[in-house]
């Protein structure tokens, strides 16, 4: 470095100013490069279309996580009919656990959900309505034709049962069994069980009922006067069941246990 003193004591630099910076190159942005510069608003637009992109993924993710849950593990069902009035009401959800009846059997006064089919084979409906109903299953709506049954276990293979008397009784293996869920507390007179209706349900008659067999169950709706239930199709074999009503989600003044 070069410098003069002047007569007034200070020092002046005679040094030539330094260059100008180069130019940015061709197809950048001006003051991309610089250190001084944030890039703030080019981050928010990388960022902003980086999210866009997952978008589609993480659909694609929650929706296999919905299809995982409602297949193997829970599963909300809405209330078609009054036949398990007053337990339950037309419009309720209720969630049903699939995992119970994987590693334990149905016990009596459980309210299962069964697959309809036991009442005859489906009806073929085109690929929209599938795609429809299986939308409307995963949220807990109303599926037309598709709709699954749910009634109260009341007896377990290897139980004779019997449904008879004014007000009507129910007997299994003899004994009277106190029902606290039937509505208006009592049966005045529906559709009865005796040892009659045994070969009409090809069950076996044992004693003063009928047999259920080995891995099957006996429902009923605790709405008994107006439930198409064991009476009229059956036992319901265990396979058919699709899991154990565990509450009602919906709506929120009818949430409870079951």
């Amino acid at each position: 470095m070069t410098s003069e003193e002047s007569t007034e004591g200070r020092v002046i630099s005679l040094d030539p100013p330094p260059p100008p910076p180069p130019p940015d190159p061709p197809g950048e942005e001006p003051g991309e490069h610089d250190p001084g510069h944030s890039g703030t608003g080019d981050r928010k637009k990388k960022s902003w279309r980086h999210g866009l992109a997952e978008l589609p993924v993480l659909i694609a993710l929650a929706l296999v996580i919905a299809i995982v849950i409602k297949t193997f593990i829970a599963q909300a069902f809405y209330i078609p009919s009054a036949s398990m009035y007053p337990t339950l009401r037309v419009g309720d959800r209720v969630l049903v656990e699939k995992i119970g009846f994987r590693f334990g059997e149905p016990s009596r006064g459980d309210v299962v959900v069964f697959a309809r089919d036991v009442f005859g084979p489906n009806k073929d409906l085109p690929w929209y309505d599938d795609a429809r109903n299986f939308a409307r299953d995963l949220l807990g709506l109303p599926t037309s034709e598709e709709e699954d049954y749910i009634k109260r276990v009341v007896a377990v293979g290897g139980e004779v049962i019997s449904y008879t008397g004014h007000p009507r009784v129910l007997r299994i293996n003899g004994e009277a069994v106190e029902e606290t869920w039937i509505r208006g507390g009592t049966d005045g007179g529906s559709q009865s069980l005796t040892t009659r209706d045994c070969k009409r349900l090809e069950m076996e008659v044992a004693e003063d009922g009928c047999l259920v067999p080995e891995d099957d169950v006996f429902v009923m709706g605790d709405n008994r006067s107006n439930s198409e239930d064991s009476r009229v199709i059956g036992p319901i074999h265990k396979d058919k069941i699709v899991g154990r009503a565990f509450a009602i989600v919906w709506p929120p003044g009818n949430f409870s246990g079951l």
